[in-house]
């Protein structure tokens, strides 16, 4: 039997995306992470509506606590892995 992964529902405008695509790729140390090269071809996509899984949550959440952008994402996002 297959394992359910949860998934968070995001939408962000393509400002915000493109932000993000840029403050990742610029500030990873993990530049050709699989989960992060998915992640920011996502971010980097026509589509507003993005399915963020764990591995690509954290990512954004870990930038985000840098940045101290989109608190309401952050929330989202620290609810999401449980760390709020």
């Amino acid at each position: 039997m297959a394992d359910e992964e949860e998934w968070l529902e995001v939408t962000l405008d393509s400002g915000n995306r493109r932000g993000l695509a840029e403050g990742l790729e610029l500030r990873s140390e993990n530049n050709g992470a699989p989960e992060l090269v998915r992640l920011l071809r996502m971010l980097r996509a026509s589509r507003n509506e993005l399915l963020l899984d764990r591995a690509q949550a954290q990512l954004v959440l870990e930038f985000l606590n840098v940045d101290r952008r989109m608190s309401a994402l952050r929330a989202r996002l620290e609810a999401f892995l449980g760390t709020r």
